[in-house]
């Protein structure tokens, strides 16, 4: 019989991080109902909120649900106890990233980086360098870049030109977001300190 242990530092931290108590989720599954990647991955919205209750980091970061999340927030609009069941989702990948908890089969989660990086670089999303560093990563994708390439580019989803964003103004909200991430990170470092110190004390 598999046993698990309950932890309740994963809720803690999400909660820390984004604001939201995932204890609040009675698992009526509403938000795994209307989820539109639900079907392609083990695990699902309702699954991944009871994973981060229990504090089972396993479930939640050796599965690539997270990673496949498209943000659409109808998880969130059908919620009936009002959690903000994207921002956990997003809280959960800053928190794999950070602690290298990332799938080896999630190119997703290479994407979401590959478009940060080009935001940054050059004020905005430049597709055709993402194609071309997503192949150099995964050479095997060339045979669906030559099919949705030519179609992305018809419809001017894709420019093979460079135009530059503000360059300025990205670096200063890369800035103030490292300054939120550090100071989350301390704030989850002090509850956790808080929590050992109790647990000693009793």
């Amino acid at each position: 019989m598999t046993t698990c242990t309950v932890s309740p530092l994963l809720a803690q931290n999400v909660g820390t991080g984004c604001g939201e108590n995932a204890y609040k989720c009675y698992q009526c599954k509403r938000c795994t109902s209307g989820c539109p990647v639900a079907q392609y991955t083990d695990m699902h919205p309702a699954m991944i909120m009871r994973a981060v209750q229990l504090g089972q980091l396993d479930m939640v970061f050796d599965d690539r649900f997270i990673w496949l999340c498209t943000g659409c927030e109808t998880c969130t609009t059908r919620c009936p106890q009002g959690i903000d069941i994207a921002a956990i989702m997003d809280e959960l990948k800053i928190i794999a990233r950070r602690d290298g908890r990332i799938p080896a089969n999630t190119p997703s989660a290479a994407m979401l980086k590959l478009n940060y990086d080009s935001f940054v670089r050059w004020g905005r999303m430049w597709e055709v360098e993402l194609i071309a560093l997503d192949l150099l990563k995964r050479p095997k994708s060339v045979t669906s870049w030559l099919s949705l390439g030519p179609k992305m580019m018809l419809k001017g989803k894709i420019n093979p030109t460079l135009k530059r964003g503000d360059t300025l103004a990205m670096k200063r909200m890369v800035q103030t977001s490292e300054s939120i991430t550090a100071a989350k990170m301390q704030r989850q470092a002090d509850a956790a300190k808080t929590a050992a110190d109790a647990g000693g004390e009793s």
